[in-house]
Formats: structure tokens, C-alpha cells, sequence
């Protein structure tokens, strides 16, 4: 007789990076930010930015429960990357105030502006998305489907 395996909760912590309009790249957080995730979603992040000449960043984390602090070297590398790419303007879009004094800090080394915004369209509106309703990620932030 095989013994069934209790199911395993599944993960609700995930980053996912999409364009969102001609110079506007969105990343959406949500959970339990650490740098192995912000690590393994380096590369999509990264792949976005290519397509885009001088981007505006939005950082969305209304879904963020927290942090770990070496997420936070990780994240240097992505204001790294947003930088090379010609990036000027972070725009971030959180509650959790520990989280956008690090954007802050991260924006400020690489010499970019930042704002912060209470909603997503309020985001969109000041990175000249006026037209734009925000909509739900073309991504993976599907709730999990039970097992």
C-alpha cells in the first residue's frame, strides 16, 4: 500500500515583469519577496527591459507580505539593469513603507528619479498610461488552483 502525500500549499509568492506600454515596464510582486526569487526572475525582468529604450519602471507590491534583506543586493542588480537600459524613472506603488525606502535607496545609487503612488492607475497616469485601466497580469498571478 502506497501512502498518499499530503498536498503541498502552493506558493502565492511570485514577481512577474510585462510591458505595459511603448517605454513602461510593469513588475508586479506579491508575497514573500526573497533573493532567490528575485534571482530566478532576474532573467524575465531583464528580457522585458530589452524591448524598451529609456524605460519607465512601475513597481507594483499592494500584494507584498514582506521581505527578506538579501533581496535586497538582488534587487540591486535589476535597478542595475533598468539603469543600463537608459531607465529614468521608478515608479512604485506599495504600503509596506520598509519597501519603498529600499526602492528609494536602490533608485538613488543608480541615479534615477522615483515617486510613489497609493494605486496602480494613479502609476499609470504618471507614466503617461492616461488611457490605460490597469488590468490583471497577463502572467501568472492566477490564484492557485487547489489540488
Amino acid at each position: 500500500m502506497i501512502a498518499a502525500r499530503p498536498p503541498q500549499p502552493q506558493s502565492l509568492d511570485a514577481i512577474e515583469t510585462e510591458r505595459v506600454g511603448a517605454h513602461v515596464v510593469l513588475t508586479r510582486m506579491r508575497g514573500h519577496l526573497t533573493r532567490v526569487l528575485a534571482e530566478k526572475r532576474f532573467a524575465q525582468f531583464r528580457s522585458t527591459l530589452l524591448e524598451v529604450e529609456q524605460p519607465t519602471w512601475i513597481i507594483e507590491q499592494l500584494e507584498v507580505t514582506g521581505f527578506d534583506p538579501g533581496a535586497v543586493p538582488a534587487g540591486a542588480r535589476w535597478f542595475g539593469s533598468f539603469k543600463d537600459r537608459g531607465g529614468g524613472q521608478v515608479i512604485v506603488v506599495s504600503t509596506l513603507s520598509a519597501a519603498q525606502m529600499v526602492a528609494a535607496s536602490l533608485a538613488f545609487a543608480v541615479h534615477a528619479k522615483i515617486s510613489s503612488c497609493e494605486t496602480l492607475q494613479e502609476a499609470y497616469d504618471r507614466a503617461g498610461l492616461v488611457a490605460v485601466v490597469p488590468r490583471p497580469s497577463i502572467l501568472s498571478f492566477k490564484s492557485p488552483k487547489p489540488r
